[in-house]
């Protein structure tokens, strides 16, 4: 397995950064570098269902508040977040990818009214798909073990499910992996493991057996 420095010499974190911070274009979704443009929709979704809470991002109380938040966001290097926008009602959510080295971590949420269309899916294939593409090795993501909707969807894009599990109080989540690449897959763990700690996350692991 190569390690981190090989993965670095491998890639071209520049270019990653310049093609993830474009826009997105699939058949239907177009995925649009989230600005405060968007906050008033943003806001004005992100009320209305328990998206908070499933996704732990932070709580808004306005839409100053959603602005502040996507300014500091757009100055994080590593943090790359779209608007999830469609040919007629506009935007419909956000999905995030958080990359570091040649690894990334997925993050979606859609308005309530955009749930249970296979919108989710789409735009989890055509971001991962589109991360891949542009020089990125894995993509790794969490759901909640009782959100049966998201790991469904999770499951649809290509995701696989990764025999690990967290420490309270983080154990009420599975993890997923996202590869092309045998080797990584095959230590999907591990990687997942030096992800956290590359982002210094406050997260304990531990193996699941397969007995």
């Amino acid at each position: 397995m190569l390690n981190n420095s090989q993965y670095q010499s491998g890639i071209n974190l520049v270019s990653i950064n310049q093609r993830l911070r474009a826009p997105v274009y699939g058949e239907y979704i177009t995925l649009v570098p989230l600005t405060t443009d968007h906050a008033l929709a943003y806001f004005s979704h992100y009320q209305l269902n328990d998206i908070q809470q499933m996704t732990d991002l932070p709580r808004f109380a306005d839409v100053r508040e959603v602005c502040e938040w996507i300014k500091e966001e757009t100055a994080v290097k590593n943090s790359y977040n779209f608007a999830i926008e469609l040919p007629v009602t506009g935007f419909a959510g956000v999905v995030n990818l958080t990359v570091s080295e040649h690894a990334a971590f997925f993050g979606i949420w859609l308005g309530e009214k955009f749930q249970g269309l296979g919108l989710g899916t789409q735009t989890g294939r055509l971001i991962c798909h589109h991360a891949l593409q542009v020089g990125l090795s894995v993509i790794f993501t969490a759901a909640f073990l009782t959100n049966r909707r998201s790991i469904l969807m999770l499951k649809k894009v290509g995701f696989d499910t990764l025999p690990i599990g967290a420490y309270a109080p983080h154990d009420d989540r599975a993890f997923f992996i996202l590869t092309h690449d045998l080797a990584i897959k095959q230590n999907g763990n591990i990687e997942l493991m030096n992800y956290y700690k590359r982002e210094d996350l406050p997260h304990s692991f531990y193996q699941i057996s397969s007995e």
